[in-house]
């Protein structure tokens, strides 16, 4: 099974399915200044276990830093 499905009946009962870091990174540089605007703001209504929320925020500390 593949990371991005932990289980096929998860799968199937709630949709469940998580988005690998190769595309995180590849949606991210679709809307790279607004990921490294300070006050930019993302809603992630279904964010799992927040890959795309943390690979924001690093973007942003990166910029900060």
């Amino acid at each position: 099974m593949s990371p991005q499905v932990k289980s096929k009946q998860r799968v199937a009962d709630h949709g469940e399915v998580f988005t690998a870091e190769r595309e995180v990174k590849a949606m991210c540089d679709l809307v790279a200044q607004e990921c490294e605007r300070i006050d930019s703001r993302f809603l992630e209504p279904a964010c799992g276990d927040g890959n795309f929320l943390a690979k924001i925020l690093s973007r942003k500390l990166a910029v900060v830093s």
